[in-house]
């Protein structure tokens, strides 16, 4: 407690810092954990950080910080589906094609690049399929976590780009975790966790439509009103124990959150869901940082080996045409307004600890080197650290209208149609 006492205070002025130079708060946070094993390591040595941070107070540190997210992302799925007549199913799909399968293809182009070399020490002792799909679920992936305190930071997250970026994060975020999965079975070679993650997808979207149909009902809103701080306690279980199950089952944390929150009916901006919701997401807000900053120090114990500076280079330049492209690409295919277009994409750039997720498991299982490892992990960092002052920029250039054009409405008559 003392040490989550610390860490949560540390990480005011880390946000404050990252506010100064125009970077989003959470990019404070990231690199407050980054930078503290390192500080400690060569000023005191190794033996300060066994004793200031051991490996059970990280673990409990991070078992608490992911129910802070948890919390916190119940709310941020409960407000992230589009409003009715916002886009159509269709224009969905090309928002989401946009943004997975550019990521993809430069994931295996990345990885394509690294066989033919075939430098000493660059990649794993997996298979080349495990590597293949690593780098294409690592390319593919946007950050919910990170993305969602951007939005929040910035204020943006009802607006239109806010709340589809999310929403196709989330399902980005779904298919990739099912492809590290992949690549994961074909490093084990096996294939049994790919069938158990491909039915909890399944059952978790059940679940979830289950659930809203339940709470639809009058009586669950007239006990929320009645007992508003059991409804928000019993939310908040339910989210944590969404996002443990689904973690321990393979996935994400973040989904079995998410799922949890879009099940969550709407009832206006003052009904008793809603408050309760919004409990569970204040709450989940003070506890946050402290899964941030861990996940900081879990990172920075990794040293590189097999680094290069080529692959460096080119892993920026796909990743940021792949994501930022793509995403733009794919708004403008679902003719989303040019503003709205350049905002979507530069927020699916944003990949943050989701990313770094996605490469610790691919370093633990052998798909990569921690040379590769470290190349990918500067990108997620350089990607997310661009997402604050290419949304200025796009701000500047393209001020927010808040609506659709006619062509996007009057697509989603014809597809009612």
């Amino acid at each position: 407690m003392v040490v989550l006492a610390v860490v949560l205070l540390a990480a005011r002025p880390a946000r404050r810092a990252a506010t100064l130079v125009r970077q989003p708060p959470v990019i404070g946070e990231i690199a407050l954990g980054l930078v503290v094993v390192p500080v400690l390591t060569t000023a005191a040595g190794p033996g300060l950080v066994e004793t200031a941070l051991p490996s059970g107070v990280t673990g409990h540190l991070h078992t608490i910080g992911l129910a802070g997210l948890a919390l916190y992302l119940t709310g941020v799925g409960h407000s992230a589906r589009p409003r009715r007549g916002e886009l159509s199913p269709r224009s969905y799909g090309r928002l989401l094609a946009g943004s997975l399968l550019p990521g993809l293809i430069a994931g295996a182009l990345v990885s394509v690049w690294v066989v033919w070399r075939d430098a000493a020490g660059e990649r794993g002792t997996a298979p080349t399929a495990a590597l293949v799909l690593l780098l294409a679920a690592a390319f593919a992936v946007t950050a919910v976590p990170v993305l969602a305190r951007i939005l929040t930071d910035r204020g943006i997250a009802d607006t239109t780009e806010g709340r589809l970026s999310l929403l196709v994060a989330v399902s980005i975020d779904a298919l990739t975790w099912l492809i590290l999965t992949c690549a994961l079975a074909a490093a084990a070679g096996s294939g049994r966790q790919v069938v158990r993650s491909v039915a909890v997808i399944a059952v978790g979207a059940a679940v979830a439509v289950a659930l809203r149909r339940l709470l639809g009902r009058k009586a669950a809103g007239r006990l929320c009103a009645r007992w508003p701080a059991a409804a928000a306690a019993t939310l908040g279980a339910v989210a944590i124990a969404a996002a443990l199950a689904t973690e321990r089952a393979g996935l994400t944390a973040i989904f079995g959150a998410v799922l949890v929150g879009l099940a969550v009916p709407r009832d206006g901006e003052q009904g008793p869901r809603t408050e309760a919701v919004r409990s569970v997401e204040r709450c989940g807000l003070l506890l946050v940082p402290a899964f941030f900053v861990t996940v900081g120090f879990r990172t920075a114990t990794d040293g590189p080996d097999g680094f290069s500076w080529a692959t460096l280079a080119l892993v920026l330049l796909l990743a940021t045409v792949a994501k930022l492209g793509g995403g733009y690409a794919g708004a403008r295919a679902a003719r989303l307004p040019t503003g709205t277009a350049l905002r979507f994409g530069v927020l699916m750039n944003t990949r943050g600890l989701t990313e770094i997720a996605v490469l610790q498991a691919g370093l633990s299982a052998g798909i990569l080197s921690s040379g590769l490892f470290l190349a990918m992990l500067l990108m997620a960092l350089v990607t997310t650290a661009a997402t604050g002052p290419l949304l200025s920029f796009a701000d500047h250039r393209f001020p927010a209208t808040g609506a659709l054009p006619r062509s996007a409405s009057e697509e989603l008559s014809h597809d009612k149609a």
